[in-house]
């Protein structure tokens, strides 16, 4: 984690020392997934960037024990198609972007599944199974999207943008489908993407 954060003020020194566009983005509808997902958009000239997106994931319940972290990478090579004609940036307008994207994610659960019984008099008994649930994925993913980013009196920003990708996921450990059947961090196959963000040009 030291080494993540070390990269992480590196980049963005070097960024603002060198880029005559500079763009650092939130993305706060993680929030509700206890992610926080931060991004950095960079001017490569002409109408073409780079915009690279770190996420963490932490969820920690000390009620049942569950224990949730996970880390993302992305890179996205965006190409802006069309450009709004009310800030001076080069990066405001309509993109299509290439991404590539790498997770890792694991999680320590405990669920009660309660059952009710009655004994020979006819009482009823209520009791509780505890089911721990451990398990760890890591996956690659890959695919295209198309954004509109708007930039608001050459400062505040607003980005958003569709498309979808192919992911895999190597799974390991106990996880039972009745508990994280669902969750798309243990999926392989097609995946939708949307995204919004919210930033400011520096």
């Amino acid at each position: 984690m030291k080494k993540l954060t070390l990269f992480v003020i590196t980049l963005l020194g070097f960024t603002t020392l060198n880029a005559q566009d500079f763009l650092l983005k939130n993305s706060p509808f993680h929030f509700a997934d206890a992610t926080f997902n931060m991004s950095i958009e960079k001017d490569l000239g002409g109408d073409k960037s780079v915009n690279f997106t770190g996420g963490i994931h932490l969820l920690e319940d000390g009620w049942n024990y569950d224990d949730e972290k996970g880390l993302t990478a992305e890179i996205q090579l965006r190409k802006y198609v069309m450009n709004f004609k009310n800030s001076e940036s080069k990066l405001n307008g309509v993109y299509v972007a290439p991404y590539g994207r790498l997770s890792y994610f694991r999680m320590n659960d405990t669920y009660y599944d309660w059952y009710y019984e009655y004994d020979d008099l006819g009482n009823p008994i209520d009791r509780s199974e505890e089911t721990s649930v451990s398990a760890s994925s890591k996956s690659g993913q890959a695919g295209v999207v198309m954004g509109v980013q708007y930039i608001m009196s050459d400062v505040v920003l607003v980005d958003f943008f569709l498309g979808g990708g192919l992911q895999y996921s190597i799974e390991a450990g106990n996880r039972d489908d009745r508990y994280y059947g669902d969750n798309f961090r243990f999926y392989t196959g097609v995946l939708p993407k949307i995204g919004f963000n919210f930033g400011v040009k520096l």
